[in-house]
């Protein structure tokens, strides 16, 4: 299992770029043997079917260790090429390029192939040439039918990585859009204690004060008919995503009297911004559950928003009682509704997004980072 599992961590990640691996250089050779074994006695058997000298054990015996040798060395200089660039590109770059859905992620793996390709040929020949004494250079140079195959060979390199992008974008596509809508799904469930409270504040107001409950009522069906309108798309703007957090909260509010106070603050620019859907409810969500509810003063929930530098900085600010506060048991799959948004985050905008929590003197900043992107 230790020796197995290190080669297949290298085989899923042969042909993506990444700034830090966890798999052994061993693994990463013998992903390239693999490889290159398999094809290049498939292009022996095809050359001798073509040339009708694939009954013939002497022309095996002759060709078939140089050509190995040469796809072995094809294999290697395309994984040392893909490591040069992994070292020599910022960390930002390459975790672009990793995305499959990026075209120039394409370019630059098929720039490597066919980079490869023709370095580890012309390495291979004059190593070769060197060690033998036979001239592989000018019989290369000399035999244009040799020239041709090395040339389709190219071609059939590049055509093959293009095809598995396109299959990869499309595999990731439908992973992505899978685990958005689970996620999405985890995020917007109302909980029943949730709506029951809410249903039984009503009912308790109607008989004491029914403007009040009047109020808590459509505050409730804004806020669901927004809540379950969300369900329908994968993007939002950071306008409608805040209507129904002031909902949420004018809703609680309503419920916690004076023990809840908030306030909202957002320019223009980043009203505009479109996000995932429901990505910022459950902070708010985790602010008034574990910081303020409990607490028996209560408090209060300052949301921001703001465009810095091309990203979209929101942060939800309370004063209740803080990260080393005990957390209650929850009604539904407790905790899960931070790593839930880290893992949307790192679904979409790999290392462009970030959610921080920040402990402060009373309560907790969350900060919440992405890329800003202004509604069509």
């Amino acid at each position: 299992m230790n020796t197995r599992s290190p080669f297949q961590l290298a085989w899923r990640s042969f042909w993506t770029l990444k700034k830090q691996r966890q798999e052994p250089l061993w693994a990463q050779l013998a992903v390239g043997a693999a490889l290159a074994l398999p094809i290049g006695f498939c292009m022996m058997l095809i050359n001798g079917l073509l040339t009708g000298r694939v009954g013939d054990p002497g022309w095996w015996r002759a060709s078939l260790l140089f050509n190995l040798f040469i796809c072995l060395t094809v294999a290697y200089s395309m994984l040392a090429i893909t490591r040069a660039v992994e070292k020599l590109l910022p960390a930002a770059t390459i975790e672009q390029l990793a995305k499959a859905a990026d075209w120039r992620a394409a370019l630059v793996i098929n720039a490597i192939a066919v980079g490869g390709v023709v370095c580890g040929a012309a390495f291979s020949l004059s190593l070769y040439a060197h060690f033998s004494g036979w001239d592989a250079w000018g019989s290369f140079m000399s035999h244009s039918v040799a020239q041709t195959e090395f040339l389709a060979f190219v071609m059939v390199v590049a055509a093959a990585n293009w095809f598995w992008w396109r299959l990869r974008v499309k595999q990731d596509t439908l992973l992505h859009q899978a685990m958005e809508a689970q996620l999405r799904l985890l995020q917007a469930q109302i909980e029943p204690h949730f709506l029951f409270n809410t249903l039984a504040n009503v009912q308790s107001l109607l008989e004491r004060d029914t403007p009040r409950a009047r109020l808590m009522l459509e505050t409730f069906t804004d806020y669901l008919r927004a809540s379950l309108g969300q369900l329908r798309h994968t993007d939002s703007t950071l306008a409608a995503e805040l209507a129904m957090v002031r909902d949420y909260l004018t809703l609680l509010q309503i419920r916690m009297e004076d023990r809840l106070r908030f306030e909202i603050d957002a320019s223009e620019e980043a009203l505009a911004a479109t996000l995932p859907t429901l990505l910022l409810q459950p902070l708010v969500e985790n602010a008034i559950e574990h910081g303020l509810e409990p607490k028996i003063e209560g408090g209060r929930v300052h949301v921001r928003a703001r465009v810095v530098d091309g990203q979209l900085a929101i942060c939800v600010d309370d004063d209740g009682l803080g990260l080393d506060a005990p957390r209650r048991q929850r009604q539904r799959a407790g905790g899960m509704a931070l790593p839930n948004i880290r893992e949307r985050l790192r679904t979409r905008y790999g290392a462009e997004a970030s959610l921080t929590l920040t402990p402060q003197a009373a309560g907790v900043l969350a900060s919440l980072s992405l890329p800003y992107r202004r509604q069509a």
